[in-house]
């Protein structure tokens, strides 16, 4: 799954968080990333802002029929893009049911072929993002579309935590002591998996707690 970022802003937003893909001037923070993804199942995440987040939006008619959207929430909701029958309409292909995706919402995408789709919006520019981290298992995203490593996540976690990374199999990344040569145990993320701007993972928990994000770049 190849992803690629690019920003446009008013203000020159900080080259360093952007770094991979450069930076040029429009009239508002808007952005986009191109997602080529293969064949089978992967996990993206909403990262814009837009006035609606539902699946015909954010899709359109970029992915082939028969592709299919899970998102989670104790339990999968699966959206399909295929024909559906409209009275009077006849057959019209289109996503059924069409899924709204919330900013910061992690979601399994399934395509029968590959495929290259623009995720776009608004660039979040709140000082601050506040999302809930609740007990058990949930599909995440980090709230702002940039690169990151589980160490700069801004999470809460508590001890046995573990973030599951999926690129074709899964990386499990987990919060526990960890020996250090000369320090001794030490309490952190292991191993320090990247999870690219666009890109999803799963996060496990025994703890419920607020995910408290600094946006991690200067406007």
């Amino acid at each position: 799954m190849k992803k690629t970022l690019l920003i446009a802003a008013a203000a020159l937003i900080s080259a360093t968080a952007f770094a991979q893909t450069g930076v040029v001037s429009s009239a508002n923070v808007v952005g986009y990333i191109k997602d080529v993804s293969p064949a089978g199942f992967h996990i993206a995440g909403m990262q814009f802002d837009n006035p609606t987040n539902n699946l015909s939006t954010v899709f359109g008619d970029s992915l082939p029929k028969g592709s299919k959207v899970y998102t989670f929430d104790s339990g999968y909701t699966i959206a399909e893009y295929n024909d559906v029958f409209v009275p009077i309409t006849g057959l019209v292909t289109k996503w059924n049911p069409d899924t709204v995706l919330a900013s910061g919402e992690g979601f399994w995408v399934s395509l029968g072929g590959t495929s290259t789709n623009i995720f776009s919006g608004d660039v979040p520019m709140d000082d601050v993002i506040t999302n809930s981290i609740v007990e058990g298992f949930q599909l995440c995203t980090y709230p702002y579309p940039v690169d990151r490593v589980v160490t700069n996540l801004g999470l809460n976690p508590s001890k046995g935590d573990k973030i599951y990374v999926f690129d074709g199999g899964y990386t499990i990344s987990e919060y526990n002591d960890v020996f250090v040569p000369i320090v001794g145990l030490v309490t952190k993320w292991n191993p320090v998996s990247p999870i690219a701007a666009g890109q999803g993972f799963w996060y496990s928990t025994t703890n419920a707690t607020d995910w408290v994000v600094t946006r991690p770049f200067t406007p």
